[in-house]
């Protein structure tokens, strides 16, 4: 076995969406970044009709844009123009319009793997960049003055000094759990069945959140005329329907929805999901800190997960460059100092944005007489009553809060 060593400032595990997205904006300020991922990046370019996708707020792609992600965003980014909120099988429904908002666009869609694939380009050629992948992180130490951890990249033996260690690599964080951090943890039963669809209708940027006695039914618009579903039901009939035809399925996805768009025609590979808000009992330890769904994870309802973790990114990139532009050569990205800070900036928007999905589930899921007549003037109310959907919009368009330099469209440093 071979063996090589590194030294950098900060090491990430985890290259997915918000691992590489850190790496991008930290390879901006400078510092030595080293970043360590279990699959071939390559697996992330792939083109297709299927994938998952992703519903960027307009801060997000504010952070995206300030990443130099623009050109690549451009065609494949499509804009939601107005959301319709309504239950199935009760009157009342709610719609929030762009326009009426001030803004183009309430937020954008994209594909995973679109998004993926223009993350990773701009770090093929960063001098301060260094990526392993596929590797696995095989066991870490927090020390001192700085991390130390060994690493397997496809049986050679990688040895890593940093100064900083971020853990990205999702709600099932191997990094957390060998810090001992307890989490709390709230199963929904529930699995998501993520599909993408054309309808004989154009969705013309029109996103709709149905609320179902399963959970919720999102579609929204993609770019080339292609609308994403995202489809939530209980474990045991999440299963019977991914075991359907495409044709079968197709029917009972159109019952679900209805026919607002016309006919559901060409139908997609499908995928599974489980459901579950998970929440760490900490965001840092030793020269160790979490982002994205290893912090806190939600459900899909409402679409905030990747929004929600790109402000951790940009909040985390600003405090790191600010430590380098205050103390110059005794700048510290691992310091107690920028930890300490990193925890009290994000813990009440991740406290927040949690508690705001897991209300929705919880609310919109209540069986009892007449509370699916309450339900339905409470979205008459909300579409009525002045500034509401105005509040709510601004939240969800990651507009709202103390924001990061990168969501209000300005450069790190």
């Amino acid at each position: 076995m071979t063996v090589a060593d590194y030294s950098c400032d900060v090491l990430i595990v985890g290259g997915g969406l918000v691992g590489s997205a850190l790496a991008n904006a930290l390879c901006r300020i400078p510092v030595r970044t080293v970043l360590v991922e279990a699959r071939d990046p390559g697996s992330f370019e792939q083109p297709g009709f299927d994938g998952r996708v992703t519903a960027l707020a307009n801060g997000s792609k504010r952070i995206l844009e300030q990443l130099g992600l623009r050109d690549s965003l451009r065609g494949e980014a499509e804009p939601i123009v107005s959301i319709h909120i309504g239950e199935q099988g009760h009157f009342g429904a709610a719609r929030i319009v762009a326009q009426h908002e001030g803004v183009d666009a309430l937020g954008y869609t994209i594909g995973n793997r679109a998004l993926g694939a223009a993350l990773w380009k701009p770090l093929e050629g960063a001098s301060a960049f260094t990526g392993l992948a596929p590797a696995k992180l095989v066991s870490f130490v927090g020390g001192e003055d700085s991390v130390t951890a060994e690493v397997d990249e496809g049986g050679r033996r990688v040895n890593i000094r940093a100064r900083l260690l971020i853990a990205a690599d999702g709600t099932r964080s191997s990094v957390r759990q060998s810090l001992g951090i307890p989490v709390r943890e709230n199963d929904y039963g529930q699995r998501a069945i993520n599909v993408n669809v054309t309808t004989e209708a154009a969705l013309d940027g029109r996103a709709f959140e149905r609320f179902t006695p399963q959970g919720p039914l999102a579609v929204l618009p993609l770019a080339r005329g292609r609308a994403a579903v995202v489809w939530t039901l209980g474990a045991s009939e999440a299963d019977r329907v991914m075991a359907l035809s495409d044709e079968t399925f197709r029917c009972e996805l159109q019952r679900a929805f209805g026919h607002r768009l016309g006919r559901i025609e060409r139908v997609g590979q499908r995928g599974l999901h489980a459901l579950s808000r998970v929440r760490s009992g900490a965001l840092s330890d030793r020269r160790t800190l979490l982002v994205g769904n290893a912090a806190v994870s939600l459900h899909p309802v409402a679409g905030q997960a990747f929004n929600l973790a790109l402000r951790d990114v940009a909040t985390i990139a600003e405090l790191i460059a600010d430590d380098a532009a205050s103390r110059g050569e005794n700048a510290d990205p691992g310091s107690d100092r920028v930890l300490e800070r990193y925890a009290e900036w994000r813990r009440d928007d991740q406290r927040k944005v949690a508690w705001f999905t897991h209300g929705l589930i919880r609310g919109f899921g209540a069986r009892g007489p007449g509370l699916g007549a309450l339900r339905g003037l409470g979205l008459v109310a909300f579409d009525l009553v002045p500034g509401a959907k105005a509040l709510l919009a601004r939240h969800t368009m990651g507009m709202a809060g103390r924001l990061p330099r990168l969501a209000r469209g300005l450069p790190l440093s």
